[in-house]
This record gives structure tokens, sequence and C-alpha cells, in this order.
């Protein structure tokens, strides 16, 4: 608007042009080409800042993104601040936009009104940034339980949004106990799925069944991965990792597992690793810290890139580099070590205090050399590469110890488990299991915590049970999960006894 040769206010509105689909079998595709969406979730707080970020936070966590040499990016769990969408459409990233309607719908206003608000503002608000391909409808809303209020309400919005916007697809992100014929799977356009094996249920390598599983279920159905990750605290370091120890080892491990099937899989039209950064979360008490999810592959203030960040930007970027794992794994008390390196070097040749030792070459970017001998003291390994005429190298400092440092070790009694322990178990070793007739019009094992906790009968049966597990801050996410779904994530602790006890109980009280 110009007022006597003044200008007064101005909009101006970036334009791009592209066009997408996505196959069922063959993945996402960008102008008629193939690109594999390699994908990152992203929370924008920060640490001693929380959402009062500016420009430059944001310039930095895109900055951090591109390094890695994602495709993608989820950006959880709300609409983002427009400088963040403004330099996605610079740099040519693909984004899923989402609302907040996450875990738990209102018990009370049923129209959902509030959720079709936003979704309304986030289109309207955000139709001209290209680099938004997908809008999210929901995340993990059926932790809530099954309601038909619910099922109505996901499908309204997916209507909305297609109305509003019938250029982009629609997707959402499924919770892990969703099950592959649920007709949530056919809802919007693309599925993901938060699914979590090796962290909270399972092994790692069970994404593999899975995968394929769904995909010759649903060959009709694009398959993502919305969210996938497992805790890694910086402190925490073994030569042997597992599940729940919190360690970067198993942080970074357990990716390697995972993207090692993700990647051999063209049929996924995405996944998002959970998360690019640690997060705020208020109810966590996990690994020895307090409110906050430490899943990320970059640390909460940003300043600390974990090893995971580096598998990753060894199969993702074309920048070359060279990365030794576990350098924060100091002291180390064994005669000899392996030394893993992430790199996206064709061969790499390790030194041990200025000697040569050997060289090694690798198909998946990860580089191992065994049986590496510490001397009494210090010991420098360096790694290098010579890569078309430029030379890449790390260095790594160890320090042979005769105590093991106890700092390195979570404060976590349950390693190797994969639920916290919320239950107090009673002994029912004498119990001998028999077969039990489950029919559809008695309380059972396969009904969630939720429907049974509103029963007076099957709560008494429970409590009487698994003690007064309702007061754990994480029971709200389980609330809605089938109690032998939970029995599958802890089977050391709901064994076919125990299993077999409930529903002796449970079955006897009428729906």
């Amino acid at each position: 608007m110009v007022s006597f040769n003044d200008t007064l206010d101005a909009l101006t509105i970036p334009f791009g042009v592209r066009y997408f689909h996505v196959d069922p079998e063959k993945g996402f595709f960008l102008n008629g080409e193939p690109l594999r969406l390699n994908g990152v979730s992203r929370h924008q707080d920060r640490k001693d800042m929380g959402w009062a970020i500016t420009k430059k936070e944001h310039l930095e966590d895109m900055e951090l993104i591109k390094e890695v040499g994602a495709t993608s990016i989820r950006l959880a769990h709300y609409q983002h601040d427009q400088f963040f969408y403004e330099l996605c459409d610079q740099e040519g990233l693909v984004i899923w936009a989402e609302i907040p309607f996450i875990s738990v719908m209102s018990k009370h206003e049923l129209e959902g009104i509030n959720a079709k608000q936003q979704m309304t503002e986030l289109i309207r608000q955000n139709f001209n940034h290209p680099s938004i391909m997908f809008w999210g409808i929901q995340n993990e809303i059926q932790i809530s339980g099954e309601r038909p209020e619910l099922r109505r309400l996901v499908n309204e919005l997916n209507e909305l949004t297609k109305k509003e916007d019938p250029t982009r697809l629609t997707t959402m992100a499924n919770v892990m106990f969703v099950p592959d014929k649920d007709e949530y799977n056919y809802v919007t356009d693309v599925v993901g799925y938060n699914k979590y094996y090796g962290w909270y249920q399972g092994k790692a390598e069970d994404f593999a069944d899975w995968l394929d599983g769904f995909h010759q279920t649903n060959p009709q159905v694009a398959l993502g991965i919305s969210e996938y990750g497992a805790e890694g605290i910086l402190q925490y370091h073994t030569n042997h990792p597992q599940v729940k120890d919190y360690s970067e080892e198993y942080h970074a491990l357990y990716h390697e597992k995972v993207w090692g099937i993700f990647s051999k899989r063209p049929y996924l039209w995405s996944t998002y690793v959970w998360n690019m950064f640690d997060f705020g979360a208020n109810i966590r008490d996990e690994g020895g810290v307090q409110g906050r999810n430490n899943k990320g592959l970059i640390t909460y203030d940003r300043k600390i890139k974990k090893d995971a960040f580096y598998m990753y930007k060894a199969n993702w970027s074309d920048e070359k580099f060279v990365h030794i794992t576990s350098k924060r794994y100091v002291e180390r008390m064994d005669d000899q070590i392996t030394i893993k390196v992430y790199s996206n070097c064709d061969k790499l040749t390790l030194y041990v205090n200025g000697k040569e030792i050997g060289t090694k070459t690798s198909d998946n970017h990860v580089f191992i050399f065994e049986n590496v001998g510490l001397a009494e003291g210090m010991t420098e390994i360096k790694v290098t590469s010579n890569q078309d005429g430029v030379i890449l190298e790390d260095t790594a400092r160890f320090t042979k110890v005769a105590q093991p440092n106890p700092s390195y070790e979570a404060p976590e009694e349950d390693k190797g488990g994969v639920v916290g322990n919320w239950f107090q178990m009673p002994d029912i070793e004498d119990v001998e299991v028999e077969e039990i007739e489950i029919t559809d019009d008695v309380y059972s094992t396969r009904d969630t915590f939720k429907a049974l906790m509103e029963n007076e009968e099957t709560k008494t049966i429970l409590e009487k049970y698994l003690g007064n597990f309702t007061e754990h801050p994480m029971y709200g996410m389980a609330a809605g999960m089938q109690v032998d779904f939970i029995a599958s994530m802890a089977p050391e602790q709901f064994t076919d006894k125990m299993i077999y006890t409930l529903n002796k109980e449970l079955t006897k009280v009428q729906k």
C-alpha cells in the first residue's frame, strides 16, 4: 500500500512450482523423480530458552539438519515459526506440517471444534509454502482408547483438510499398537506409524518382519515411519550396549540396525528420526535426567552431535568426513578395544600412537577395527582417509585405568528391559497354565487398561495383581494399550502364568 509516494505496507509471497506423488510400492516422487525422504522430526524448543528463540536459533537448526543430509522434516506437533517454513522453502526440504491433535481427545467437546479450527488455520496460513507437501491430522490420538467419536473426528479432519487443500496429501502418525488392518490405516492419503522396536517394544531387528508384514497385508497403503528412536545420554558408555542402558553406544547401534532395515525397503514413503534434537518433556525422569526426552541426534543446547548423528551423515550426506565413535568413553579397563568409525569415504587407515595398524573398507559406512591394543596411560587413535587427494582425519584419546568409571553407568536397575517397572508383580510360581476360552462378552487381557480400570470388578482384579500402577507418570500414555500389548513389551514381568491368572479372573466379569 502506497500513500503520497511512501510505502506504508507490503506483502511478499515467494512462489514455488513442484509436483509430487507417493507410490505404495516405490515411495515418494518429486517432479517425476524418486526422492527418498530421509527425515528428522523437529521440536523447536531449546535449553534455557524454551520457545523464546530467535532467527539465529532457527538458522542454526536448519544448518544442522542440512549437515546431517536430511531431505525431509516432520515439524511436530504444532505450527512452527513462519521464518522456519521460509527456510524450508529456500532449502528445498520436503515438509510434513501438523496440528497439535495429540494422544487424548477431549472427553467433553466431542465435535473437534478446536482441532478443526487449528487445521483450517494451519492450511490457510501456510498454503503458499511449496516445501509443505503433507498435512498431518493427528499424532498417536488412539492412546485415549477406542472411541467412536474419535474415529468420526479423524475422518472429518481428513475431509476438511482435503476440502481446504486438495493439492497436497494428508497423513497421520498412528501410535505403535494400532493393528495392521485397522480402519485408521485407510483414512488419509498416506500413513505413518510411530514404532519403537528396540526401545519400548521388542528388538530393533523386529522392524523388518513388521514392515514386510504390513506391506503384504496392505499393498495399497503408502506406509512411512513417522517416529523411531532410542534414548542416548552422552555421559553413559559401555562395551556391551543394550536396551535401556541409555548409553551413547546403544543409541548409535540402534540407529545403525534400524537404518539398515529401512534403507533396504523402497516402499517406505518416508522415515523420520525421533528426534533431531533433545527436547523438553515435563513428565519424563529417565536415565537420571528429569524433564527431557534424550532421543535427539544432537543435545538440547545444540552444542554436541551424538555419534548417531554421524551414522546418518555417512549415509545421507555427500560431504566427506571421518568420525571415530565413543570418543567420550575415555577411561577404559581393556587391554584391547574395538574402534568403530562412521564415514562416507571409500577406505580408512588406523594409526595407534603414530603407528599405522591397518586399512579397512566398508559397504555400509561403518568401519570396524578390532583388537586395537591400549598402552599404559594414554593411547592416541587416529583414523585417516585420502579421498581424491584430500586428507580427512579424526583423533581420539583413551586412558587405561584399573577401575571402571562409575559415572559411565546410568542409574537404572532394569537395563535390558523395555518398559519401566510400573507394576508390583506377585509371586505366582505355583500356578499351572491351562487353556482359557475368551469371548467378546467378557473382559480379558485383550482389553485396554483404561477399559479395565473403568469397571470396578476388573479394576479390583488388576490392582490385586499389579498394585497401584496408575500413579506412574507414564500411565496416561499406556492407558489406551491392551494388557496383552504391554505384556509383549515386558515378558519377564507378564509371564504366561501372570496372563493366565489375570484372564482366569477377568473372564468371569461380563461386559
